[in-house]
C-alpha cells in the first residue's frame, strides 16, 4: 500500500460516477472548484440497461443551467401525459404535463447511458473534473480534519486525503455504511420488476400508462425510439430471478399486450419496493447526495431528479465550504435539513403510488378507482398532482437557513404575489408562454420584484447586499417589464439562491 497521498488538498472527492455524482462535479466546476470522481465501473451504464429514464421539468431547468438541455432534448423522446387505467380497460385519471405552470410541459425520456455520457462529456470539458474509472473505494472516514479514502485502482491501493468528500455511490452506499450513518427503511410489502424491450406497440410514445389491476398491476413507458419499459408486480410465491428471465418477461408482456411486435429483449431487474432515508447527510468532512442519502425507489424519474436537484443545492454550498467560508457549518447544516425535507416530500408522494401498486383487494381496488374517477372530474386536482410529480411546486423549508436568518434586521415576508419563500423563482409570464428565469450569477441574486424606481431600488439593494453574508449579484431591472413583479406600495426584493430557490423576501417602505 502506498503512503498517504497529499496531492489532493485542492480538490473534492466524489465517490460514484452516476448521474448525481457527475452533476455535482459540473456544479462545483462552475465555481472553479476541481473534483475527482472515483467510479468502480470501467464504462457508463450499459445502453441496454436503461435504468433511470426520466428528466422531469424541474430537472430540465438544471440541464439548462449547466448548458445541456438542448443536447438532452435532441436525444430524448418526450412524454406529456401519464394515465391510470383499471383492469377493465377504462381510463381512471389522466395527468397532463401540457397544463404545467412551467416552460417545459413534458418530460424528456432518455436512457441512463445517454444521460451519463452527456454529463461525463460536460464534466471533462470543464477541465476541472478528473474521472478515475476502475477504482474501487475500500474504506472511508475522517482523519486529521480531512476526508480519508482508501482506494484500489489499476496501480494498487492508495490512501488519499481530501478537504471534503461526497458519497454519491447509490442506495447500497459503502460510504454511508462506513461512516456509520443509519437509515430508515419503508417497506411496501412487495417485489416489483422492470423489463426493457425493443418493440413496436400500438401505444402513443407521448403517454405512459399504469394499469391498476389488483391481480397484477403493470405499466408501459417509452424511453427512446422503439424502446419500451414494461413494469409489473411480483405476486406472492414468485421468485425474483425467475420473474426476470427473458422467457417470463416476454410471456407476461404478451399476456398484457398480445399485439406487441418484439424485436429484442434488453434487460430486466427485480427489486423490493421500498424507500430509504438517512438519519443525516453529513459526518465530519463527508456528505451524502442522491440515493446514498435517500433511496427513492423506482418512481417515474423522481429518484434521479431529486438526486440531481440535491447536487445543485449542495454544489454551491460545498464550493463555499471548500473556499473556507466562515459560515461553513451553517451552510452544510442547511443543505442537510432542506434536502431531507425535500426528499421526504417526494417519498411521501411515492408512498401513495407504491401502496396502490401493492394493493391486492378487489374491494379496495373498486374504492380506489371511484376516487380516481372523481379526481379526474376536477382539473385543479389533476394539475396539482402533475405539478407535484414534476417537482415544480416543491417548497423548501428555508426559514431556519443562514441566508434567511442573516436578514433579520429587515422586514421579511413569506409570500408576496407569486413569490414564495422556499419555492423556485416564478416563471416569467409572456404574451404566449412561460419563460424560464435563470439569473446569470452563480451566486445569490438580490432581485427587485416590486415598485418601479431604478435609482432607489439600486440604493436599497446595495444596503441589503452589504448585510448579506454571501457574495451576491444585484438585479434591479431584470423583471422591469414582467407581469410577475408584485403590485406593492413598498419596495420588494427577493434573494434568489444559485439553485433558483428563494431564500428570503424583503419589503422596504420608503
Amino acid at each position: 500500500m502506498k503512503s498517504i497521498d497529499y496531492n489532493f488538498q485542492q480538490k473534492i472527492a466524489i465517490v460514484g460516477g452516476g448521474p448525481v455524482g457527475l452533476a455535482l462535479s459540473i456544479v462545483l466546476a462552475k465555481y472553479n472548484v476541481p473534483s475527482v470522481i472515483f467510479e468502480l465501473r470501467g464504462n457508463p451504464t450499459l445502453r441496454t440497461e436503461s435504468r433511470a429514464i426520466t428528466w422531469m421539468p424541474r430537472g430540465l431547468e438544471f440541464a439548462e443551467w449547466i448548458g445541456l438541455k438542448s443536447e438532452i432534448d435532441a436525444l430524448s423522446v418526450f412524454r406529456d401525459k401519464h394515465e391510470f387505467w383499471d383492469a377493465n380497460n377504462k381510463r381512471l385519471l389522466m395527468l397532463s404535463f401540457k397544463n404545467l405552470n412551467s416552460p417545459y410541459r413534458y418530460t424528456a425520456q432518455l436512457p441512463q447511458h445517454d444521460t451519463e455520457v452527456l454529463l461525463e462529456k460536460a464534466a471533462l470539458k470543464t477541465g476541472l473534473v478528473e474521472i478515475r474509472r476502475n477504482h474501487k473505494v475500500i474504506s472511508v472516514g475522517n482523519k486529521s480534519n480531512q476526508a480519508y479514502l482508501q482506494v484500489e485502482g489499476p496501480k494498487g491501493v492508495e490512501e488519499l486525503l481530501f478537504p471534503w468528500a461526497v458519497g454519491a455511490d447509490g442506495a447500497k452506499s459503502l460510504v454511508r455504511k462506513q461512516l456509520g450513518i443509519k437509515t430508515k427503511w419503508r417497506d411496501y410489502g412487495m417485489n416489483s420488476a422492470v423489463a426493457d424491450f425493443e418493440m413496436d406497440i400500438d401505444m402513443s410514445c407521448e403517454v405512459s400508462t399504469i394499469v391498476l389491476d389488483p391481480k397484477r398491476p403493470y405499466g408501459f413507458f417509452n424511453f427512446s425510439p422503439g424502446h419500451w419499459r414494461f413494469i409489473y408486480r411480483l405476486n406472492d410465491g414468485e421468485e425474483r430471478e425467475e420473474m426476470t428471465t427473458e422467457s417470463k418477461a416476454v410471456s407476461l408482456l404478451l399476456e398484457k399486450k398480445p399485439d406487441a411486435r418484439l424485436k429484442n429483449f434488453l434487460w430486466a431487474s427485480a427489486f423490493r419496493l421500498g424507500q430509504a432515508q438517512s438519519e443525516k447527510y453529513r459526518e465530519g468532512k463527508w456528505l451524502l447526495v442522491g440515493d446514498a442519502a435517500h433511496a427513492m425507489g423506482p418512481s417515474a424519474g423522481a429518484g434521479m431528479m431529486i438526486g440531481v436537484l440535491g447536487a445543485w443545492r449542495l454544489g454551491w454550498r460545498l464550493a463555499l465550504a471548500f473556499n473556507g467560508h466562515h459560515l461553513t457549518d451553517n451552510i452544510l447544516r442547511d443543505y442537510e435539513k432542506e434536502q431531507i425535507e425535500a426528499s421526504n416530500d417526494i417519498q411521501n408522494t411515492n408512498a401513495i403510488i407504491f401502496k396502490n401498486m401493492a394493493m391486492k383487494s378487489n374491494f379496495l381496488s373498486v374504492i380506489r378507482s371511484t376516487g380516481l374517477r372523481v379526481a379526474a372530474n376536477f382539473t385543479t386536482i389533476a394539475k396539482n398532482i402533475t405539478e407535484k410529480e414534476a417537482l415544480v411546486k416543491q417548497v423548501i423549508p428555508v426559514q431556519n437557513s443562514i441566508d434567511y436568518q442573516s436578514m433579520n434586521s429587515w422586514v421579511k415576508k413569506d409570500k408576496i404575489g407569486p413569490w414564495v419563500t422556499g419555492k423556485r423563482i416564478p416563471y416569467l409570464k409572456t404574451e404566449s408562454d412561460n419563460q424560464l428565469v435563470l439569473p446569470k450569477s452563480n451566486y445569490h441574486t438580490i432581485l427587485s420584484i416590486g415598485k418601479q424606481s431604478i435609482d432607489i431600488e439600486k440604493r436599497i439593494a446595495k444596503k441589503i447586499s452589504a448585510d448579506f453574508p454571501f457574495k451576491s449579484q444585484i438585479e434591479v431591472d431584470m423583471l422591469k417589464q414582467s407581469r410577475v413583479r408584485t403590485k406593492s406600495n413598498s419596495f420588494v426584493f427577493a434573494i434568489v439562491r444559485p439553485d433558483q430557490h428563494i431564500s428570503c423576501i424583503i419589503e422596504v417602505k420608503e
